[in-house]
């Protein structure tokens, strides 16, 4: 499988640069929004290129993270040189890995065409792709009963603030392994629950005070620093260490389907897991042929669309597993073992087939919604059709999957 790293310029040879009058753009760090670069043939340009007025077909690859009023501001203020070229041969393309009515009404406003695959699947399979020849023994084994990380707690993730403030009340920590840090870059745990506009409902404002106000260091599992790099990082001892994840997603108020490479950490480890995220994305995950837990847990926490009551469901859940005794546990684990394996083999196996050929087919759903109305054979340098050799499509996916 390819690497992240040339991710950008992989896409763009393969597929953008095929038209002679394209440009690719991407952001980098990973997770930022701090540099615009753009990719042209096989050269990686400095920030400060000008397209010419033969140049109209732009790729901007916005897939990292989440689409949210905030930064969507900034992502439009990165169109290279918006009115350079006459609006009639601008083509810009939304490369993206969300689907939501704020992203769709974002391409409808600013006449782009959506470019969606899975970016964070992609970016999982190449930071986790060495856990697949570990030995199976390492699977065997927990000595806790759940593990959830939940490093950064402010702002659209404050959820998590609620989650954690419902184990402690609970008295459920001391059955798992839990992160919490009571500030992060935006904030103190306090600032978050004061802010009025913060979405927390106000009968879990009262709970994370009442349960926050007397810890005086956070809660911690990996490290007392996180950093953006963690996401990359696997530490399969500490992943195999309890039975169940408590995976607390990036997107959660918001009506998004958006999920990274955290969903991914108990499936690589062979592990259940409950998905605390936005309403539906667990059956967004199966829709991609993984496997969920319904048979041991109540899943209709999924379905639950009001934020507070979702976390409690969630809650609910932990606390009757954590009642549980070490033996049941253990046969809980012997019960699911099918559906685990099955979900390990299929991320290293056929879920790469789904995502690549999502990725290439959505990619020539895009030329045909361009070419709509544009006769073949119009060399009109105004209507100019994009079109690619017949079967070159199919060679790229059989390239992407080498």
């Amino acid at each position: 499988m390819f690497s992240l790293e040339n991710f950008y310029y992989i896409l763009n040879s393969n597929l953008v640069s095929k038209f002679n009058t394209s440009r690719s753009y991407y952001f980098y760090p990973f997770g930022t929004f701090d540099v615009l670069a753009p990719i042209v043939n096989k050269d990686i340009m400095s920030p400060d290129f000008t397209p010419t007025n033969k140049q109209f077909f732009y790729c901007y690859f916005f897939d990292q993270e989440p689409y949210y009023e905030d930064n969507l501001s900034i992502i439009k203020k990165s169109f290279v040189h918006p009115d350079y070229i006459e609006l009639s041969r601008k083509i810009f393309i939304l490369a993206n890995s969300e689907k939501s009515q704020d992203k769709d009404n974002f391409i409808k406003s600013n006449k782009l065409y959506n470019w969606y695959y899975f970016y964070h699947g992609f970016a999982a399979l190449d930071w986790y792709r060495d856990f697949q020849y570990v030995s199976p023994t390492v699977f065997d084994n927990f000595t806790k009963v759940f593990i959830s990380y939940n490093h950064l707690m402010s702002k659209y993730r404050s959820y998590r603030l609620h989650l954690v403030s419902n184990l402690i009340e609970k008295d459920l920590v001391k059955f798992g392994s839990v992160s919490l840090f009571l500030k992060d870059n935006l904030g103190t745990w306090e600032e978050t629950i004061r802010d009025k506009d913060n979405l927390l409902d106000s009968r879990a404002r009262v709970k994370i005070y009442k349960a926050l106000k007397g810890l005086t260091a956070p809660l911690t599992i990996d490290t007392d620093s996180p950093s953006g790099a963690m996401s990359a990082k696997v530490d399969l001892a500490q992943l195999t260490s309890a039975l169940w994840h408590v995976v607390t997603e990036t997107v959660y108020f918001f009506p998004k389907l958006h999920l990274t490479e955290k969903v991914f950490k108990p499936i690589i480890a062979q592990r259940p897991f409950i998905l605390v995220a936005a309403v539906g994305n667990l059956a967004y995950l199966k829709s991609y042929g993984f496997k969920t837990f319904d048979r041991w847990i109540d899943e209709s926490y999924d379905l639950e669309t009001d934020n507070y009551i979702r976390i409690e469901k969630i809650t609910q859940e932990i606390e009757r597993l954590c009642a549980m005794s070490s033996e049941q546990l253990k046969q809980m684990h012997q019960e699911m073992r099918e559906v685990l394996k099955f979900n390990y083999d299929h991320f290293y196996g056929e879920f790469r087939n789904i995502i690549t050929n999502e990725l290439v087919d959505n990619f020539e759903g895009v030329l045909t919604q361009i070419n709509n109305g544009r006769m073949p054979n119009n060399h009109s340098r105004y209507h100019q059709r994009f079109e690619l050799e017949p079967g070159y499509l199919n060679e790229v996916k059989q390239r992407l999957l080498k």
